[in-house]
């Protein structure tokens, strides 16, 4: 009901775990990493736990997104099943064939063996996630281990990972379950939100569902974690019921007598408001306001004992008029001290607790960039974009680390802080790192410089942003991927030999006309010819091949090197 009022194009805070809405905390992120890593890892157990409502299914969703297509997935969603009841299920889940109406556990297991073992034989993973398996019985815990010793002498053949709530811990650490406990590859603890995750949590739900104003003041954010104690689900709940009753009020932002409202109304009648936050404003207006009238009153009997001796002495000499710019500055000096005399909050400080959590300008860039798409936290999406400009299908799950990858390909992975000079100096496509405030840090790809034009990728979106708009939230950061010579390990000068110095020289008898043999020995010839190009093409001419100069030499010389701007 409250979409049009707001300019949204859908419900920023529904508790359905969109893995678009997923902000990415440091929290989160490393919760993702190491289940990331537990997947990669290749088979055993993966862990994941956290009070319920921190958005631990939310998380298991976005890594289900990043799974590599070679991978088979089962997705137990209600757990509280016994031993043969969760063996059916894991097969339905896989499209696994079984003999109807079997009650029997080596059936079951045997049936998935060999499902195992022809993934296996193709190429493929699989794996289990068992969502809520702290309602798993320990027997069936049990059987669930036993899973894991299907393997070959290479790699287990299955990968389990188990999502709960705390007490998923404590049944881990029982005895008669230490078998299970010691397999475990990878285990994070998903913990609230902190006040200020909260407050980007909030700006960050609103920016993917369209908006580009900051719908909730500080304030109200403020009394929403306190009472909510960053737990993303009650977050959700009392932010849309807020939205709602701002709505029916006719309300642009919500404050945090609304904010108050919206709690008590989720939480019950019985919670206890912090009033100190929601009375904090109206009591610095009651105060500013009498101050104001005391002060109009002091000025007022002030002003008729100042005429009643301009009278007096009007008889005896004429008026001097002030200046009306002294007035002013005086009665400028006379607000700075008012405060500190009165023991009041300066006005600033009052206004400031009504302003938007983040300028709007700033919110419109990143929502001009963003758009829709997924915010890369950790430059893994936008090293995908990178990969693809030099024609490399690159997928973090199944290969690895993507400078390594990058490296079987015979390409450098760098990173530098720099501008946009040395960016153009380089002329190679590359990612860029960006801070959003509260909202975190996010990577782009960057695929063109043109003039005072940068064209930037984020998923499936491309877009032009003015480098002037781009400077104010660029931290300087970026990464870039670079083509050397066989051999090359270190700049290249005189007295080095091999087959990079004999690049080199072939190089060089192509671009500078020379008829030289070519030669594995960098000698005072060849730095001589280095040190005419490097001069000829305004590279600083000390006659060694470094980065820069092969960059160059390959920009000239290779067909289907990616740029960012033709020359």
């Amino acid at each position: 009901m409250y979409l049009e009022h707001f300019s949204l194009k859908e419900r920023p805070f529904s508790i359905s775990p969109d893995p678009r809405f997923l902000f990415m905390s440091n929290r989160y992120r490393e919760a993702l990493a190491h289940l990331t890593y537990g997947v990669e890892d290749g088979g055993g157990f993966v862990l994941l736990t956290g009070e319920v409502g921190t958005g631990k299914t939310t998380v298991c969703r976005c890594l289900l997104q990043q799974l590599p297509e070679k991978t088979r997935l089962a997705f137990v969603l209600n757990p509280k099943l016994n031993s043969v009841e969760l063996l059916a299920t894991i097969c339905d889940e896989l499209s696994i064939e079984y003999p109807e109406y079997t009650t029997s556990l080596k059936t079951l297991t045997d049936c998935l063996s060999d499902y195992l073992l022809k993934c296996y034989e193709q190429g493929l993973s699989v794996v289990v996630m068992i969502d809520e398996a702290q309602n798993i019985d320990t027997e069936v815990l049990e059987q669930i281990r036993l899973l894991t010793n299907l393997e070959t002498n290479q790699k287990k053949l299955l990968q389990i990972i188990l999502v709960g709530q705390p007490e998923l811990q404590e049944k881990l650490a029982k005895r008669e379950l230490r078998q299970l406990a010691q397999r475990i590859t990878a285990r994070y603890h998903l913990r609230p939100l902190d006040l200020k995750e909260t407050m980007a949590y909030v700006l960050h739900r609103v920016r993917i569902a369209g908006s580009r104003e900051s719908l909730f003041n500080r304030k109200s954010i403020e009394l929403l974690h306190a009472k909510a104690m960053g737990i993303p689900r009650l977050i959700n709940t009392i932010c849309d019921r807020a939205l709602v009753a701002a709505c029916s009020r006719k309300m642009n932002q919500v404050n945090p007598r609304v904010m108050q409202d919206a709690i008590v109304d989720v939480l019950g009648g019985n919670v206890s408001v912090d009033n100190s936050i929601i009375g904090a404003r109206n009591s610095y207006k009651k105060n500013l306001l009498i101050g104001l009238l005391l002060a109009s009153l002091f000025v007022f009997v002030f002003w008729l004992g100042q005429r009643s001796n301009q009278e007096i002495v009007s008889k005896a000499e004429p008026i001097v008029q002030i200046p009306s710019h002294e007035n002013t500055e005086q009665a400028n000096k006379n607000n700075e001290l008012a405060p500190k005399e009165n023991g009041q909050q300066p006005l600033q400080e009052i206004i400031d607790a009504d302003t938007p959590l983040e300028d709007t300008n700033s919110l419109s860039l990143i929502d001009r960039m963003l758009g829709n798409e997924r915010w890369d936290n950790n430059g893994i999406w936008s090293m995908q974009q990178l990969m693809q400009a030099w024609n490399l299908d690159y997928s973090l799950f199944s290969d690895g680390p993507a400078c390594q990858f990058a490296a079987n390909y015979g390409l450098i992975c760098e990173r530098f802080t720099g501008n946009w000079q040395l960016l153009r100096s380089f002329n190679r496509p590359a990612t860029l790192k960006f801070s959003a405030g509260l909202q975190g840090e996010f990577w782009g790809a960057l695929s063109k410089l043109s003039g005072t034009e940068a064209t930037l990728r984020f998923g499936e979106r491309e877009v032009q942003i003015r480098l002037d708009e781009l400077s104010t939230i660029w931290t300087g950061e970026f990464q870039l991927l670079w083509q050397a010579p066989k051999g090359y390990r270190v700049d290249l000068k005189v007295g080095d030999q091999g087959v990079a110095v004999r690049w080199l020289s072939e190089k060089m008898n192509q671009l500078m006309d020379r008829n030289l043999p070519p030669s594995e020995i960098f000698d005072s010839v060849l730095q001589v010819a280095v040190g005419e190009y490097q001069k000829q093409r305004n590279i600083t001419a000390d006659g060694i091949a470094g980065m820069q100069t092969i960059l160059t030499i390959n920009s000239e010389t290779l067909e289907g090197i990616p740029l960012l701007q033709i020359r």
